[in-house]
């Protein structure tokens, strides 16, 4: 299979077979999609523990690249999970090998409160629940492509917080009355192998399960939303126009638990091949500054 790069970026799926990932969470199907999800993007290594004392017992062996944690836990929830990593940074602790890696919360929690508290805890950056698969892999994107700055002080430790935080929406369009942005060819062309991209990790997890679950359905349910919302945005007629069939499908249904999983494939896989045709038909070039960042 020839790997294709992920918008405004020259990391491809396969060099992130090197990735070695920690995710922790109490819950065990997120742990189950969260892995899954990112295996079937290309991570090499997937390691899981179910709250942050565990964590740290695992990462007496286990020398991850990047940390994904939930923020609410038994025992040792992610906030103090996270502070725990930071610390070694004053203060030697053998079961941190390196207080600077990169911590992903994956949290329900975004109130602007919520966020400063995680900031000063030592995150780099989140995702909100629910997820897609790229809400996870641009988030591992954005810490490999633009790492922060670590910081050691009296008042904090952690990464440089002066970037904008921004928690992308996860869902559909706010409004019916949202407008659709006027794009240029370029933008089109980036956002199809956006939709492109998402579409073929969404179908990697389909197959690594053998099929639609109810997790499943549910996510394949808010990536045809997010689809729909970026066609739209970009006037791209054809893809959202299949993409509503599937979301009216499931509506009339009344829900992706509800709707037949092997329908709701074959939609699936029809917006998936269409967005394909559309960026073989017009392949954006590598390096071409008009691309856009694979996003929530």
């Amino acid at each position: 299979m020839t790997s294709r790069m992920l918008p405004n970026s020259n990391l491809r799926p396969d060099d992130l077979s090197a990735l070695r990932v920690l995710v922790v969470d109490d819950h065990l199907n997120t742990v189950r999609l969260i892995s899954d999800v990112l295996r079937a993007g290309g991570v090499g290594v997937v390691e899981t523990a179910s709250d942050g004392q565990r964590a740290r017992e695992v990462l007496r062996h286990f020398h991850p690249d990047i940390i994904f944690t939930d923020a609410r836990m038994p025992v040792m929830d992610g906030l103090t999970f996270t502070q725990s990593i930071r610390q070694a940074a004053v203060r030697p602790d053998p079961k941190v090998p390196n207080p600077e890696v990169p911590i992903v919360m994956v949290t329900g929690l975004r109130s602007e409160h919520d966020v400063h508290v995680a900031r000063r805890a030592g995150v780099n950056e989140f995702v909100i629940k629910p997820f897609t698969p790229a809400a996870l892999l641009s988030r591992i994107q954005l810490v490999l492509r633009k790492p922060r700055q670590f910081i050691v002080s009296e008042a904090y430790v952690g990464p440089d917080r002066r970037r904008k935080v921004e928690i992308n929406y996860s869902g559909p369009l706010r409004r019916n009355s949202d407008p659709a942005e006027v794009a240029e060819g370029a933008e089109r062309d980036a956002t199809r192998e956006t939709i492109s991209v998402e579409l073929e990790a969404m179908h990697r997890l389909i197959e690594a399960r053998g099929g639609l679950d109810r997790s499943l359905a549910q996510m394949t349910f808010r990536v045809m939303q997010h689809t729909r919302f970026r066609a739209r945005q970009v006037r791209d007629g054809a893809i959202e126009k299949a993409a509503n069939a599937m979301i009216d499908y499931v509506e009339a249904m009344g829900g992706p638990d509800a709707a037949d999983p092997s329908i709701v494939e074959v939609h699936f896989n029809a917006v998936r091949k269409l967005a394909g045709d559309s960026v073989m038909a017009n392949p954006p070039e590598v390096g071409d500054p008009g691309k856009t960042a694979l996003a929530i």
